[in-house]
């Protein structure tokens, strides 16, 4: 048998053997076995069966998969030519096959470029021959005839293009073949294909067909199916369509009109899409065309923002404004005044009327143009700033002047955003209104009731804005401004409703990066003035501090802050200031260090700051060490230190190094190295590895756990030790010889899990397990250190179940940013590891063993990512449900736990929890009762669960518990707790709207 046989045998039942078939023949002409004028004639019987159209088709269909196995050169371009009249010739009387003759022609083309006769010629055959497109029933065929057209005005636009010119009538003959499309694939072809003609041809003539043949689509309304192949979205083809609508001007009184009248439309969908493909006009057309329709858009733009509807919408409508403006700043004057002057004027009408939703919306509407360009903002501001300041001064009423000041501000703020990318504005426009503007702001800050918060805050809002215009404000202005704020900060004792002072510190810090200077000869002595060596009124002090220590964050500021602020620290230690003075002033500078100067420069900080501080402390005597302050130390060294380099880091440590040995080797070795331990914690964090040496490590490891284990060390330093061996074993020791290290510094874990092991131990050996789980480095190490903690849990050690939380609980200290040795699987580890072993071990009958495994297990289920446990819900979920039964007052945080996880369950598999709906219910109503002892948080959360459940269960599960759930509710309603009240009700609606069968949207 032939191989056109063999195909046609093949090609409905096996299309991979048929295809195989196919590139045999391929291969045998570029072997010369076989010839073309042979393969040609082999088809004839089939391809002019004049009785079968599936023969007809399945033949060229051979030919097609030929040619696309054929490699370059196999065939001439005689033979290439003749194929191509072969092929087209067949298409003026016979159309079976129509997707094969155009994937025939596609892999010709791809042999061998076409010259011009012959691409105007395929692209005639098909439009004259095979139009309309959609008279072909197949997708398939239609879709192959989309490529081969789309080919053609890819790689031959200027032959295709000299079609239209030489032809008047072949533009609406293609406009028509392809009407009446509606597969997804397809369309997305012929959308980008007809950008084409669009965009680069004269269609003046038949422009309108052309618009209507793509705004037919409009608003695209496809869904793609679940299981789409082909990864086509509603947006992927709503982005084609905008692009066509938008290709040329001349579309423009078809498009805005049709765009307008679709904009009245009731769905949002719709709205949404109208707006979006306005502002692609607005952005595609001319300038010309734009001018002439800027007015009929404004009419009906602004209705989406005085009267809004969804927010988006008239987010939308903001920014299609803003891209009017745009246009129009870049050419004359007269088009944009001509789009500007009614917009003004209406604004200004709604302003009158200040405050309502259409001022606000109005002042969106100005701050939305304003800030397209300088321009566009010096006429608005000079448009409506004389009659806002005019309806200001003219009223007393404090609401309508906190609604004008707002819209001040809305332009005020286009300025200042417009300076930051404008560089060198002129801002003449806006500084002929400064000064009363400042005036106005100014005396809403000293003059306006305490209690009108929101006018005082837009007071504040406006001075910043208004400083952060470069020469928008002569130097008295500013220094006005900078010394009102001030005043507030320091004078103004106010708490609760109407204390600005947070904003107001923002405002100082938000001006100290634009005059620097007037803070520096202003702010800063008034600073000064209110920091005492010994103060009277602490508070006041600590509040003059909050502020001060902020405007660290300013560079120019950095060094002067931070030089007052260690100066002041000093005269209180001389003047013996209290404690509490001294530890805030530590903070300011710690602060200062934190958010403050960059850190490249921050190593010339060490010596004249951090060194006098850790000399400060080490002279103390033992007695008088604060843990708080000596914590705010190591921090502060750590800022400085982190990010510096090793030869830095080595020169430091071994100076250090005297000194801490010293604290450590005294008889008291033990006391004094506990009142240094939170400055060694940080101070170690900062290091890098390379910088201390083993030795130190182990003899420091030594007198840690010495620390650790001794009896008398109390809750709070024992936390600090502990947090210590997990950072040195972390990150200082080998992983090679982790196991000896451990145990020569007496911290083999497997030693201090003895049966009668302290509690101290427990710590201990659980710090050294998270150091070592955190590394990843020594994993059969950490899998047996692990495997004596779970052994510990069936000894029925209550202390080890209460620690397993701290294995995955995050730690500032162990990160790696510290230069810690962190991995990034130690979470499934450690589920992977212990939570199969507790599971098993939870049915054990004994009660407290039970509830020790349920508290281990919430202890590390609390910190794991939801999509570690979510394999292994199933499993999770009955000891889950046993832990909401644990009523005593130190197991509220293992609730609080579970129900998180429950909460997560519900939101994302519900099915999971289906089954177990009665248990879920009645363990939730339970831990929703103040009398059993569920802390507030519990019984909130316990509700937000609740009322998860009629949303996301089948409503026929759920409907049986509804009564019983409506009626345990009415106690919560009554609750002590506002949250619990609030969230309540919430889940009282949603079990009600059961009876409705409808789901609250509450």
């Amino acid at each position: 048998m032939s191989d056109v046989q063999l195909y046609l045998l093949e090609v409905d039942k096996h299309k991979a053997e048929a295809s195989k078939i196919a590139s045999q023949s391929a291969s045998r002409l570029e072997t010369k076995q076989l010839k073309l004028i042979d393969l040609v004639t082999s088809l004839e019987p089939y391809i002019n069966n004049r009785d079968d159209a599936s023969l007809r088709a399945k033949s060229v269909a051979y030919l097609a998969e030929v040619l696309s196995h054929i490699a370059h050169k196999v065939l001439s371009l005689q033979e290439r030519r003749l194929l191509v009249d072969f092929i087209l010739g067949r298409l003026e009387g016979d159309h079976e096959g129509l997707g094969a003759s155009a994937r025939a022609l596609i892999s010709l083309e791809a042999l061998g470029n076409w010259d011009t006769d012959t691409a105007q010629k395929v692209m005639r055959t098909f439009i004259d021959y095979t139009s309309p497109l959609r008279q072909f029933k197949l997708q398939t065929e239609r879709y192959a005839v989309a490529q081969l057209i789309d080919l053609l005005l890819a790689k031959y636009r200027t032959v295709i293009r000299q079609l239209h010119d030489d032809d008047h009538e072949f533009l609406p003959a293609f406009i028509s073949y392809f009407e009446g499309e509606k597969d997804p694939r397809n369309l997305m072809i012929i959308f980008s294909m007809l950008q084409v003609p669009m965009a680069e041809w004269d269609v003046r003539a038949h422009a309108q067909d052309l618009f209507e043949s793509v705004f037919n689509y409009f608003p695209i309304t496809f869904k793609p199916p679940p299981d789409d192949p082909y990864g086509i979205s509603a947006q992927d083809l709503k982005d084609r369509l905008r692009d066509c609508i938008a290709a040329n001007s001349d579309f423009a009184p078809y498009a805005f009109p049709q765009l307008l009248d679709k904009l009245d439309s009731t769905s949002i969908n719709t709205k949404r899409d109208v707006l979006q493909a306005i502002q692609e006009c607005v952005v595609g057309y001319e300038v010309q065309t734009i001018n002439l329709y800027s007015v009929t858009l404004w009419d009906a733009l602004k209705f989406e923002i005085l009267n809004v509807q969804e927010e988006d919408l008239a987010q939308e409508a903001l920014r299609a404004l803003s891209l009017i403006a745009a246009k129009f700043a870049q050419t004359s004057e007269g088009p944009l005044n001509a789009f500007l002057r009614p917009i003004i004027k209406e604004c200004n009408e709604h302003l009158e009327d200040a405050p309502t939703k259409q001022s606000e919306a109005a002042s969106r509407i100005l701050h939305a143009i304003s800030i397209t360009a300088p321009i566009i903002a010096d006429t608005v501001i000079q448009g409506a700033f004389p009659l806002l300041f005019k309806m200001y001064h003219g009223t007393e009423s404090i609401t309508k002047r906190r609604g004008l000041l707002e819209a001040a501000n809305q332009v005020i703020g286009a300025y200042s955003k417009l300076d930051k990318v404008e560089f060198g504005m002129n801002v003449e426009a806006l500084a002929a209104f400064s000064e009363t503007a400042v005036a106005a702001m100014v005396r809403a800050l000293v003059a306006a009731p305490k209690h009108e918060v929101s006018f005082r805050l837009s007071a504040l809002t406006g001075l910043a804005q208004l400083i952060s215009v470069q020469k928008a404000l002569p130097s008295s202005q500013i220094e006005l401004a900078v010394t009102t704020v001030t005043d507030i900060i320091i004078h103004e004792h106010i708490e609760g409703h109407g204390n600005i002072r947070p904003q107001a510190i923002k405002t100082l810090v938000d001006m100290a990066h634009a005059v620097p200077q007037v803070l520096q000869e202003r702010a800063i002595p008034a600073f000064m003035v209110e920091l005492p060596d010994v103060p009277d009124d602490l508070s006041r002090s600590e509040h003059v501090l909050e502020a001060f220590a902020q405007l660290a964050t300013e560079k120019q500021l950095f060094h002067t802050t931070i030089l007052r602020l260690k100066g002041k620290l000093e005269a209180a230690r001389r003047q013996d200031a209290p404690a509490t003075y001294q530890r805030s002033l530590l903070l300011a500078l710690l602060y200062g260090f934190t958010f403050g100067e960059p850190i490249p420069a921050r190593a010339d900080c060490y010596r004249p700051y951090a060194i006098p501080l850790v000399d400060e402390f080490v002279r103390c005597h033992l007695a008088r060490r604060d843990p708080a302050m000596c914590e705010i130390v190591g921090r502060i060294c750590n800022s400085i230190l982190r990010p510096q380099g090793v030869h830095f880091q080595s020169g430091v440590y071994h100076k250090d190094l005297s000194w801490m040995s010293q604290e450590t080797a005294t008889q008291t070795s033990v006391e004094n190295l506990r009142s240094i331990t939170p400055y060694l914690l940080f101070y170690y964090a900062a290091l890098r590895v390379e910088v201390v040496e083993a030795e130190d490590i182990v003899a420091l490891l030594q007198k840690t756990s010495a620390a650790a284990l001794d009896a008398g060390v109390g809750t709070n330093g024992h936390g600090m030790t502990l947090r210590l061996l997990s950072l040195l074993v972390n990150k200082f020791v080998n992983p090679k010889t982790m196991q000896v290290t451990l145990e020569a510094a007496k911290l083999d874990v497997d030693a201090l899990l003895t049966k009668d092991c302290s509690v101290n131990a427990i710590g201990v050996g659980c710090a050294i397990v998270k150091g070592l789980l955190l590394q990843g480095k020594s994993a059969a190490l950490t899998t047996k250190y692990l495997q004596a903690l779970l052994d510990q849990l069936t000894a029925g050690n209550r202390e080890v179940a209460m620690r397993f939380t701290t294995l995955l609980a995050p730690d500032d200290v162990l990160t790696k940013e510290n230069h810690c040795l962190i991995s990034n699987l130690y979470k499934q580890k450690v589920f992977t590891q212990a939570v199969p072993f507790i599971t098993n071990s939870v049915r054990n009958p004994d009660a407290q063993k039970k509830s020790n495994y349920l508290v281990a297990l919430s202890g590390i289920l609390r910190w794991l990512p939801y999509s570690i446990m979510e394999p292994s819900l199933p499993i999770l979920l009955p000891p889950l449900l046993q832990t909401l039964d644990l009523d005593t007052s130190a197991d509220q945080e293992v609730k609080a736990s579970g129900l998180t996880i429950f909460e997560s369950m519900l939101m994302h598999d519900p099915s999971v929890v289906a089954e177990h709906t009665a248990s879920l219910v009645t363990r939730l109503l339970n831990c929703t009762t103040a009398e059993a002892g569920n802390h507030a948080n519990v019984r909130a959360k316990a509700l937000q669960c609740l009322a998860l459940i009629p949303r996301q269960l089948k409503r026929e599960a759920v409907v049986p518990y509804r009564r019983q759930v409506v009626k345990r509710l009415l106690a919560c309603l009554d609750d002590a707790k506002r949250i619990v009240r609030a969230e309540a009700v919430k889940c009282r609606t949603a079990w009600l709207a059961l009876d409705e069968g409808t789901d609250d949207a509450d």
